[in-house]
């Protein structure tokens, strides 16, 4: 009689976190008081805003202290204004207040005298051939 082996395997997530290497999920500012900030989003949910709770913290004085959140859902992100004040823009649209909008790589994002570039990128981690 030939005895038989049982052959099992393991599952294996083969989705990476898309705040992990090879992505980069940044916020940058391009416009306003903190011009050049960036702050790379490593988390499931990011606050911006000016208050020192904010993950991301800006100092306009037109922002709120908890402005906006952005999460982060497998490869799905999306912004959701917090009712701030002054209102968020995306791409020139205003965000209604405590909706979620979708975001993807290069949006622009504006609230008070900041305005934000949304980077989603997936960057390349084996040497090219020239």
């Amino acid at each position: 009689m030939v005895e038989r082996r049982r052959r099992t395997t393991a599952v294996v997530p083969i989705e990476k976190e898309p705040y992990a290497s090879p992505f980069v999920l940044a916020l940058a500012v391009i416009r306003g008081p903190d011009l050049k900030a960036i702050h790379r989003i490593t988390q499931d949910e990011t606050m911006v805003g000016r208050s020192e709770e904010a993950h991301f913290e800006l100092s306009d004085t037109l922002i709120s202290d908890k402005h906006f959140l952005i999460r982060v859902r497998g490869n799905l992100y999306s912004l959701y204004d917090l009712g701030s004040t002054n209102g968020t823009l995306l791409n020139g649209q205003v965000v209604s207040p405590k909706t979620a909008v979708r975001l993807k790589n290069l949006d622009e994002i504006e609230m008070g005298r900041t305005r934000l570039l949304f980077i989603a990128a997936r960057f390349h981690t084996e040497p090219t051939n020239p």
